[in-house]
């Protein structure tokens, strides 16, 4: 009989700790091995350039997965003029349904985003498993979290895959790159109702997780991204860039909309728009960290606030 208890006793030990790394101190939930298996998924599909068939399948899933998970989608699609001639585009958009409302006739307070293309090369296979695969599946794995224990938080998001973020030359210039966000700022620009913040992800999944954010972050999301990654444990990950940093955050800071770039340090890396951006160098645990930290921003952003936010800074262009 006592090696019976002792027995049950282990088992309530054992399933306690699972318990315990299953769920942080802080609240927030374990994803990085989900968004981890989830990159994989997306990287099966090869190369992603705008217009390949590998951008239009890993769209198609990442569909499949958000409306399977209870939301709504929709497309933007636009043609602009590339140095590669006339290209079609198209954005993927999220929300959360609510009973009895058109989910796109409601206003929303927070923009999730990341690009979903891959850098297109001639010469080499660049798959971006980090840049952006692996935010695109932390958006995923967070849309299914908060589709089933956060329904009122899911309901104040916009969720937004871009497409075209990378340049179709060498390099991003004023006409190329940041198609998929320029657009999608643009149709916010002249409403009232614009949201009040948002949040970009962007190689956010290396082993060596160092994030770095943009010297033209609006003030009051520094602070805030500061204190998720101290509350979670991970301020160690964070800090500031050198200078200005070229992404998807720009058009949308433009547009009125303070947002900040999550965004792995790309310039001290030896992978960035090379071969080597694959699966292996990515980490769950990093995912998790950086998941962990956006559901804070997040939390924080549906909470009230307790006193007036900063006056956000203008974005260098």
């Amino acid at each position: 009989m006592r090696a019976r208890w002792m027995l049950i006793l282990g088992f309530l030990f054992a399933a306690t700790g699972v318990l315990l790394w299953w769920r942080h101190p802080s609240g927030t939930p374990h994803l990085g091995q989900a968004a981890y298996e989830q990159t994989a998924t997306i990287l099966a599909h090869g190369p992603r350039p705008p217009g390949s068939d590998g951008l239009k399948a890993v769209s198609a899933h990442v569909q499949k997965e958000l409306e399977t998970a209870g939301w709504v989608t929709s497309r933007q699609t636009f043609e602009r003029y590339t140095p590669e001639g006339s290209v079609t585009f198209q954005n993927l958009l999220a929300r959360f349904p609510t009973s009895g409302v058109d989910p796109w006739n409601r206003p929303v307070r927070t923009i999730l985003c990341a690009h979903l293309d891959s850098k297109g090369f001639k010469d080499s296979r660049f798959l971006g498993a980090d840049d952006a695969a692996s935010a695109c599946a932390a958006i995923v794995e967070i849309a299914k979290f908060l589709a089933k224990e956060k329904p009122a938080l899911a309901e104040t998001l916009e969720l937004v895959f871009f497409d075209g973020e990378e340049a179709i030359g060498p390099h991003i210039t004023a006409a190329d790159g940041l198609y998929g966000s320029r657009y999608y700022a643009n149709a916010w620009r002249a409403k009232s109702d614009k949201p009040t913040s948002g949040i970009l992800l962007d190689m956010i999944g290396h082993e060596n997780l160092t994030i770095r954010l943009s010297t033209d972050t609006p003030d009051a999301l520094k602070e805030r991204v500061f204190a998720a990654a101290k509350a979670e444990d991970a301020q160690n990950h964070f800090g500031m860039a050198s200078g200005p940093i070229i992404d998807d955050h720009v058009p949308l800071n433009s547009a009125g909309i303070p947002t900040v770039d999550l965004i792995g340090d790309f310039a001290a890396s030896a992978w960035w728009h090379r071969p080597t951006d694959t699966l292996k160098i990515l980490s769950a645990r990093s995912l998790d960290i950086s998941i962990r930290v956006t559901l804070r921003l997040l939390d924080d952003a549906f909470a009230p606030p307790t006193s007036a936010p900063a006056a956000p800074n203008r974005p260098r262009q």
